[in-house]
């Protein structure tokens, strides 16, 4: 059985803990977090997408208040860092240098350059390393990717993704709205979208994007983006914090030869009716695309086997497409 340490006990780290006691090949050895009271681990830490399950008793797994100990002392295969983005580069090299396989929450790190660090790091080790671009494992998106791939509805056309929320004023000292720690909107919400494209469509030929700094944003908080492929898809993406509190919200519109699939307010249909309104639910494969990235993680650990599905390499060159987001929006 696997042994696990969380480092970072915020609302991602709770979201990862309940997938991985529902898990029967792992258990959490021990956590980490600098808020005392976190590590007494009596509820979850709230954020903007609901948690839903019941807090879970933590009273035997050790507990640290700083997560480079640990790294150091754990007697743990798997480390999970769940904390802000400006330190997901230093303990990921860290935990890897110590021998441990790494589980990073995204974004892999502020930068492109610190992603190297964290991919050589992982080579050197021998470990494997992986970053929690839960889309990749979400059902919805991975129909998306397997109807582009597989041709359903015919070649992809065109390609609509948006996602928003409210500025998030949940965490502590307000660190998520300054970008020298967390990279600002384009990484914490922005960065799904594109690692998806970067996943399923790969580098684009051309990229135009725009952005809008609101009154008291540090960084861009409103951009759109567009992604153009030779002979293939235009993608646009819109992401934002709004200025006022609004609820979660993410989806898309796939233009196909002979469909339209959206996906909207959680719910997938398909739009194949070339003379009169007609749609269809697909079916998917059922699930939950945090378990499925943990699950899928934690066997490829088992098996000695790369994180093919979204190896650390491929989450680095999304964060290279985002920094020619801004080049262009700066220009």
């Amino acid at each position: 059985m696997l042994k696990v340490g969380l480092v970072g006990m915020g609302g991602m780290g709770w979201f990862h803990a309940r997938r991985y006691v529902q898990l029967p090949n792992v258990r959490i050895a021990a956590i980490a977090d600098i808020i005392p009271e976190r590590l007494e681990a009596k509820e979850a830490v709230q954020i903007n997408i609901a948690a839903g399950e019941e807090a879970y008793d933590f009273s035997q797994v050790a507990r640290y208040g700083e997560g480079m100990d640990l790294i150091e002392q754990a007697e743990v295969d798997v480390v999970d860092i769940c904390l802000p983005t400006y330190l997901h580069a230093p303990y990921s090299i860290a935990a890897l240098k110590a021998g441990r396989h790494v589980l990073c929450e995204k974004p892999m790190a502020l930068t492109p350059a610190d992603a190297d660090l964290m991919v050589t790091a992982a080579e050197d080790a021998d470990r494997l390393l992986m970053i929690a671009q839960v889309l990749r494992f979400w059902p919805e998106y991975r129909f998306l990717a397997q109807t582009i791939g597989n041709g359903t509805y015919g070649a992809l056309r065109s390609l609509n993704m948006w996602r928003k929320g409210g500025r998030p004023l949940w965490s502590p000292g307000n660190w998520f709205l300054d970008p020298a720690l967390s990279g600002g909107m384009v990484l914490d919400l922005h960065i799904h979208d594109v690692d998806f494209i970067n996943a399923t469509l790969g580098t684009p030929d051309q990229i135009y994007a725009t952005g809008r700094l609101s009154e008291g944003a540090k960084s861009y908080d409103v951009v759109h983006a567009c992604f153009s492929y030779e002979d293939g898809p235009q993608v646009h993406m819109h992401a934002g914090w709004s200025a006022v509190q609004i609820p979660f919200m993410a989806g898309f519109e796939a233009w196909f030869d002979r469909a339209l699939l959206v996906y909207d307010r959680g719910e997938l249909q398909a739009f194949v009716g070339p003379e009169r309104i007609e749609t269809s639910v697909p079916e998917i494969q059922s699930g939950d695309g945090y378990q499925e990235e943990i699950a899928y993680f934690l066997n490829c650990v088992e098996t000695g086997t790369r994180p093919d599905l979204c190896s650390p390499r491929s989450t680095r060159d999304s964060l290279a497409l985002i920094a020619q987001e801004l080049q262009g929006i700066e220009s």
